[in-house]
């Protein structure tokens, strides 16, 4: 509820003054707040992995975006990244009495998702509490007076949620009653730190309550046997290299040309490690021309790991290798690799039974593929005998296949997309049988990761690729293991792509070693905590320089604080951030501002800051700082070098005037919704007046002689058609009074 609040309060304050609609608005909003409970939802967006979580104990197709693909973004500094089409969840019971249709079924399930359902709630999976608590509140993050992050609206945790004990930077707790009588907690715990921030640790505590239904008076004290408890990852890797050609995206660029069947996984490919661990395969082998990936299931301390990993494979219509999903086709075709990521999960623990907490390293019990499209995915009929015998029987307790999806498909010597189904092929697991005796728990712990290629090596790879086989060049490439190799044929420059691609896996198995690690520590980092990221930030644009200043929390609280370090990108929010200052105790220039001298005059700039330590305390890479999340403190609107200011108040100039909305040729890229006031002093105060005299907007003015404003009141409201009145006063008590007309 907090969080309808928070975007209620946001569609309220766009409501415009005087509107006749205002009414009928208002009761849309409190209409939709009200109908949409059961889809409430939390973005943790803290760590370079980004995903959305929803009350309902799962995170089924299109319940919270407008695109299919909506979650799992990583890496999350750029746009479309997106990897989760859907995700299931089933608990399924064998011999169940069920207290609601009294009577007896061979086989109950109850669902959440995969497919949206939107009486799920109602009757299967029930919740009765969802929150999240953070470690510290995210800085506050200023550009030019405004509020200039995402976490401002996304970072939602409840009111005095924030304990500096707390193990994780973030902590979803959510809370959920089922159908079948097993209620349980889910407890998603998130890392900022940078070893750390691209997975979520999942926590599942299973309980047999006996509540089976909203209406409390309905519930059972029955021994549950034949207990499962399914999930299923329903993956496309990734958003920005499965865009159609035809489709150009908001920056006004043309797709990668990929077919459409790619945005939601036909051609996703799907591999299982860890489903026989007395036998564990530990031989690797090359990638081959399907993406089938070598395998060494060992974990860190020798363990057999049990996951399952998801990734792009090829696509049979294509005339090129697609690995990794090069730019080839597309407006600005550069090679570009818009899906070289790999994402999945990894099992931390599942308890042996209820009384034995031990981890079982037979679990998961049941490694499936399904159809994603698939009956079972949609429409559950929690009373059918035959439905539930068909999910509970070819699913839920179905085993380990033979071979894995990837594995079938090399079999069939196939395209993914040739052996797949319309919809593409999900991955499953399932855990038990348990047996569950009222009050019983039973405890599950995983962990869901994305790695890969980082920016640079997208482009670098992905261009040098294409420079062969786009354009004939024969390029000297530089392998995965250091060796060079001249691409002097298409085979050569798809080894190359392909052998970079392919060490996202061995990412992600790290990345699974890291989890597993936190894990069996108790989620506690110990001496590899970072220092915090500063409080507020701040970043004013000037006629001179663009001014950064923040707050010194970091240096006066962290035991091996360095030092800080400035980043910036030109241009746009969704782009690669260079370094522009390190300021440091080491060499006497720490500082809390800077004045950034060398931006361009007309260009927008974004930035972000960090905090860090003098890396003693770092196990995993000795000498190299730990830092604070760049994602805190990334700004989101542009800030510029203005126009200097001027000498005197005489010539205020207000443009557009008449600002008319219609007319796009006379607004501002970029801030279409804003009106300038040029040739103003140093500093002076602005203030907006109605034609009859109510103030509605007050500014303090200082550094440049442009100001910006986005026609909305100072309590966020947006202005109606009408002529306005601007004055302008400077601290010796100058003035100007300006006239200027809105039309909408």
């Amino acid at each position: 509820r907090i969080i309808q609040g928070i975007q209620m309060k946001r569609n309220l304050s766009r409501i415009k003054i005087g509107s006749s609609s205002s009414l009928v608005m208002l009761v849309l909003i409190l209409a939709f707040v009200s109908l949409n409970f059961a889809a409430e939802f939390r973005w943790i967006k803290v760590g370079s992995l980004h995903n959305f979580y929803q009350a309902i104990g799962s995170e089924p197709e299109e319940d919270v975006g407008s695109e299919q693909q909506f979650g799992m973004r990583w890496n999350a500094f750029y746009d479309h990244q997106d990897m989760q089409a859907a995700k299931g969840m089933w608990i399924a019971v064998a011999n169940y009495e069920d207290p609601v249709a009294n009577a007896t079924f061979e086989y109950k399930i109850a669902h959440c998702g995969p497919r949206p359902r939107p009486e799920i709630a109602a009757n299967e999976f029930m919740p009765s509490a969802f929150g999240m608590t953070g470690k510290f509140a995210a800085p506050t993050i200023i550009v030019d007076g405004e509020l200039a992050s995402d976490l401002d609206w996304d970072d939602l945790v409840d009111e005095g949620g924030y304990d500096v004990f707390q193990k994780a930077d973030r902590q979803i707790y959510n809370s959920v009653n089922t159908s079948t009588g097993i209620s349980f907690d889910r407890n998603i715990y998130a890392f900022s730190q940078q070893y750390y921030d691209n997975f979520f640790i999942y926590e599942y505590t299973f309980v047999n309550t006996g509540v089976v239904s909203l209406d409390e008076t309905i519930s059972h004290d029955n021994t549950l046997e034949g207990v499962y408890f399914h999930w299923q990852f329903r993956n496309a890797v990734a958003g920005e290299g499965t865009v159609e050609g035809s489709v150009i995206d908001w920056r006004g660029r043309r797709g990668w040309g990929t077919p459409q069947n790619c945005r939601w996984g036909m051609n996703t490919m799907n591999s299982v490690i860890g489903e026989d661990p007395d036998n564990p395969v530990t031989t690797s082998m090359f990638a081959d021309e399907y993406g089938r990936m070598g395998i060494d299931e060992f974990d860190y301390d020798n363990e057999s790991m049990r996951a399952y990993y998801s990734w792009h494979g090829r696509h049979s219509t294509l005339s090129y290798d697609n690995i990794g999903s090069p730019n080839y086709q597309g407006w600005l075709a550069d090679g570009m690799l818009g899906a070289s990521q790999f994402m999945g999960a990894v099992v931390l623990h599942a308890d042996m039974s209820t009384s034995d907490n031990s981890d079982n390293v037979y679990q998961p019990t049941t490694t499936q593929k399904i159809e994603s499209n698939d009956a079972e995915t949609v429409n559950n009929n929690q009373f059918s005998s035959a439905r539930m015998e068909r999910g509970y029987t070819q699913f839920v307790a179905a085993g380990h296949e033979p071979l894995n999806h990837a594995e079938q498909v090399k079999s069939q010597n196939q395209f993914p997309d040739q052996f797949s189904v319309a919809g593409g092929y999900s991955q499953t697991w399932s855990f038990g049988p348990y047996t569950m005796a009222p009050g019983d728990t039973v405890r599950i712990v995983v962990a869901e990761a994305a790695a890969g290629l980082s920016r640079e090596m997208n482009q670098k790879v992905g261009n040098t690729w294409f420079r062969h086989v786009a354009l004939g060049e024969t390029p000297t490439a530089e392998m995965p293991d250091g060796s060079s190799k001249t691409l002097a044929s298409v085979s050569d420059a798809t080894e190359y792509k392909n052998s970079w691609v392919y060490t996202g896996r061995d990412s992600l198995m790290e990345s699974f070693r890291r989890a597993r690690f936190l894990y069996k520590n108790g989620l506690d980092m110990g001496s590899m905590t970072p220092p915090d990221p500063p409080q507020s930030f701040e970043v004013t644009s000037q006629g001179n320089r663009i001014f950064l200043t923040w707050s010194e929390n970091a240096s006066l609280t962290h035991a091996n604080f360095e030092g800080y370090k400035l980043y910036r990108a030109k241009g746009q929010y969704d782009s690669t951030y260079y370094e522009i200052a390190d300021l440091n105790e080491s060499d006497g220039s720490l500082a809390h501002e800077y004045s950034d001298m060398s931006a361009e005059r007309g260009q927008l700039y974004f930035y972000y800051i960090v905090s860090y330590d003098d890396g003693t305390t770092n196990v995993l890479e000795p000498g190299t700082a730990l830092h604070s999340s760049p994602f805190y403190t990334r700004t989101n609107k542009g800030a510029s070098m203005l126009k200097p200011p001027a000498e005197n108040i005489d010539n205020v100039v207000i443009v557009p005037n008449p600002y008319v909305i219609s007319n796009n040729t006379l607004q501002y890229v970029g801030e279409q919704n804003s009106i300038k006031f040029w040739n103003l002093p140093s500093a002076c105060e602005i203030n907006i007046f109605t034609e009859r005299g109510d103030k509605i907007y007050t500014y303090e003015h200082e550094g440049s002689g442009v100001a910006s404003w986005n026609l909305m009141t100072s309590s966020r409201q947006i202005i109606v058609s009408g002529v306005y009145i601007a004055t302008f006063e400077t601290p010796d008590g100058d003035k100007a009074i300006k006239k200027f007309v809105v039309i909408r």
